[in-house]
């Protein structure tokens, strides 16, 4: 699973060098199971935006460049410890804490303005079967009702909720064991 998670940043190196072949087109990259690179009534396709270079931020101080992707899914990101976890409202994971997570193997699913029910099923995912390597949080710059899965250098936005996405997104492209630091 590593394997595939690593496909995005290799794939952006080649298409930049353009010293891979036809490998180095983001597009013939193998990123995961065909349900993923394929879109489907609820999702989009896989989409590999460029891996950003950044550093640790100190506090709330915000990234001295834009994000290259809505959510992000590198770049600049917190320093300190974390969990990774179920967010609600009152404290949403940050960009830069949405990228921490992500630099240290496990996905984010974002989402805005879900039904009850619908947010209770994604939230059951992270607290069960991947508690560790899911965070989910709100996410204002979303439209109502996606949902956006975010690994490192890879992004898939749905219309609404579709729980067998996010389980092949969690298992094609977060780590089994994310290194958190400080967490419990």
């Amino acid at each position: 699973m590593v394997a595939l998670r690593r496909a995005a940043p290799v794939a952006a190196l080649c298409a930049v060098l353009a010293a891979c072949g036809s490998a180095g087109d983001p597009a013939q990259v193998p990123v995961g199971p065909a349900s993923l690179t394929a879109a489907n009534d609820a999702c989009g396709p896989v989409e590999l935006p460029p891996v950003q270079g950044g550093e640790h931020l100190i506090g709330d101080q915000p990234p001295p460049v834009p994000y290259n992707s809505t959510p992000p899914t590198s770049g600049w990101h917190s320093s300190g410890a974390f969990e990774i976890g179920v967010f609600h409202r009152d404290a949403p994971l940050s960009e830069p804490q949405q990228v921490s997570v992500l630099e240290v193997g496990g996905a984010v699913a974002t989402y805005r303005d879900l039904p009850q029910a619908d947010r209770a099923a994604l939230e059951g995912l992270a607290t069960g079967e991947y508690a560790g390597r899911l965070a989910v949080t709100p996410y204002d710059e979303l439209e109502p009702g996606q949902v956006a899965l975010t690994a490192w250098g890879t992004l898939k936005t749905c219309d609404r909720l579709d729980l067998g996405t996010v389980a092949a997104f969690v298992d094609a492209y977060a780590d089994e064991a994310p290194e958190v630091p400080g967490a419990r």
